[in-house]
């Protein structure tokens, strides 16, 4: 065997032999170390940080990571600063959408009690057309409600008792009489 030869393969024995167990073995005991709940890596940088060289090494590491870190910090801040933003002119625009339907509501509110008293009154007047019919004489009725148009005679002629109705329907043009008879079954 050469020289060359027996340099590489007492490296390569080096290696198989005592390099890679040792690498293995420190490996795996740092990890059985750190299930059991001790802090390797601490310890080694905290021993390592004794060392002269090394030491500048880890300060220059720990610099360039608190850096960053602070960094990352101000970005997610900003961040989360312009979210805040859109979040509070969403809301703002909320509230005045919610302000916009409140006015809507009280102003549908307000329409709704002037139709409803409307109503009151239409249904007031209504009873009284129908107590001046039943004063009246059937004949006299019945001229006045053959004049009105259809719809309207047939409001009036809902509102009256059944024997007034009846009587004033019966003197009444028969046709006429037929079809607000008609109409009012339908209703």
């Amino acid at each position: 065997m050469s020289k060359k030869e027996k340099t590489t393969s007492a490296f390569q024995m080096f290696v198989l032999v005592i390099f890679i167990p040792v690498i293995f073995g420190i490996i795996f005991f740092s990890v059985i170390l750190n299930i059991i709940g001790f802090d390797v890596w601490g310890q080694a940088k905290q021993v390592s940080s004794s060392i002269p060289y090394v030491s500048s090494l880890f300060k220059e590491q720990e610099e360039e990571l608190e850096v960053e870190l602070v960094t990352n910090q101000i970005e997610a801040s900003e961040e989360q600063q312009n979210e805040i933003s859109s979040l509070e002119q969403q809301l703002a625009e909320r509230n005045e959408r919610v302000r916009e339907l409140e006015t809507e509501k009280l102003e549908l509110e307000q329409k709704l009690l002037v139709e409803q008293e409307m109503s009151n009154r239409a249904t007031k007047e209504l009873t009284e057309i129908a107590k001046t019919y039943e004063a009246m004489s059937a004949k006299n009725a019945a001229a006045i409600l053959s004049e009105l148009q259809t719809e309207e005679a047939l409001l009036h002629l809902s509102q009256l008792s059944t024997d007034s109705r009846a009587a004033i329907l019966a003197k009444m043009e028969a046709s006429r009489a037929a079809e607000l008879m008609s109409r009012l079954t339908n209703q």
